[in-house]
């Protein structure tokens, strides 16, 4: 997967988990462990100026993932905070 669909996919996946966490709910597991192998997939292609970030953005997926499997709702929407917090953060860092 080239670099552009695999961010399409990722916003697409995430989308899906932030309504369920705007909405009070747990996210689907499946859409969350699809989310965690993109972000895997992400650190991978990552430039070596923002690997780092996408290091730690992948595994706040993965705790998310761990969190999802458990049902801990609280802090999933904790978690899902974080990788918003993140990812503005790297978009507004190194987006050219």
């Amino acid at each position: 997967m080239d670099f552009r669909q695999l961010k399409s996919s990722l916003e697409q996946t995430f989308q899906k988990i932030l309504d369920k966490v705007q909405d009070g709910q747990l996210p689907n597991e499946q859409d969350v462990a699809h989310f965690a192998r993109l972000t895997t997939q992400l650190h991978v292609q990552a430039d070596e100026d923002w690997a780092g970030e996408a290091e730690d953005f992948s595994h706040l997926a993965n705790q998310l993932l761990q969190t999802v499997k458990k049902g801990k709702r609280e802090d999933a929407i904790r978690l899902v905070d974080s990788l918003q917090d993140a990812q503005d953060f790297c978009h507004r860092t190194y987006k050219s």
